[in-house]
């Protein structure tokens, strides 16, 4: 439950394999390609993240750090929420930004004036709690964003959601990010970069950062292969498990790939491993409270039945109670 990757299936991993070798085999694999992205590859993303057709899809970047990178360039005060992933933060610091955690309330509290903050944001889904945007918290970041603020949607787990738990909000005017870091695995290298203007700075660096042309043709062709939309199946799959984790957690969220619990015994997550044999990640590692740990189900099988989850750590959850409701939480 630490949150390694499921291995692709041999046909699928195949079917890449193809779509690769067609796309180093065609003229101009060896061109720089073009800075916004290969048009059948951000047709492609745009579609299954729900863009506007007109629009040509979003930009391709290499995945979410390049990201982080660019907007480190316009020289503004950085708040990310937690818990979220921590190597955000970190990217940013190693980049000269000055950088501040925070939950949601507190961040746009502190995120004043806005003209001179950026707000990064993980949703839906967000690692490691599977925390969602709802309409009062959308309306309170879109008068940050309308005050001057720069807001950044990170949505790498958009596609981790089943039946209407797959429609997800997104803030007027943030700059929506994501990576298939998660759907496809870490090696993918392929993130997108969604924004009515892209600031001078930010183009600037993306122009170095996007995937080669090969890469970009080999996902594009994968995409219209089928390959993309099997992949999301996955997601979906892993949405579904960790929907069941979180109701029988108890814990106020649905879809998403983790579960973030807190168990009343000291060192729970040596407890888990050594008790129980189940190795989870520290809640701590991702700016959540003490004595909580985070289980992810992106490496488990879609036959995965948790029968074992339910009787050991979900019933020492249950006695210490799930976390605290998050101001602005999904349901």
């Amino acid at each position: 439950m630490t949150g390694a990757p499921y291995p692709w299936p041999d046909d699928l991993a195949e079917l890449w394999r193809h779509c690769l070798g067609r796309a180093a085999r065609e003229p101009g694999w060896d061109t720089r390609p073009p800075w916004r992205g290969d048009p059948g590859l951000r047709a492609a993303l745009g579609t299954v993240l729900g863009f506007p057709a007109g629009e040509g899809g979003p930009l391709v970047s290499s995945g979410i750090r390049p990201l982080v990178g660019s907007f480190a360039l316009l020289g503004r005060r950085v708040v990310v929420e937690k818990p979220s992933y921590a190597g955000v933060v970190t990217s940013f610091e190693r980049c000269g930004a000055q950088v501040l955690r925070a939950e949601l309330d507190e961040a746009l509290r502190i995120a004043r004036p806005a003209r001179e903050h950026l707000l990064w944001i993980t949703s839906p889904w967000r690692n490691p709690d599977g925390w969602s945007l709802d309409r009062p918290a959308v309306e309170r970041l879109t008068r940050f964003v309308d005050d001057g603020g720069v807001l950044v949607q990170n949505e790498t787990y958009r596609f981790f959601g089943t039946g209407r738990s797959a429609a997800a909000l997104r803030v007027p005017g943030a700059f929506v990010v994501g990576s298939m870091a998660k759907a496809a695995g870490p090696w993918a290298r392929l993130g997108w970069l969604h924004g009515d203007t892209v600031p001078p700075p930010v183009e600037a660096h993306l122009r170095a950062a996007a995937p080669p042309a090969v890469w970009q043709r080999a996902w594009a062709r994968f995409a219209a292969d089928g390959g993309l939309s099997r992949l999301l199946d996955r997601c979906r799959t892993v949405a579904a498990l960790t929907a069941h984790a979180a109701a029988v957690s108890g814990a106020p969220r649905h879809g998403g790939a983790s579960v973030l619990l807190r168990l009343d015994v000291e060192e729970p997550v040596d407890h888990l491993r050594h008790g129980h044999a189940l190795r989870v990640g520290d809640g701590r590692d991702f700016g959540a409270p003490a004595g909580t740990v985070r289980l992810c189900f992106l490496g488990c099988p879609a036959d995965c039945d948790h029968r074992g989850l339910d009787l050991l750590p979900y019933a020492e959850a249950h006695r210490a109670g799930p976390l605290p409701r998050q101001e602005g939480a999904g349901p």
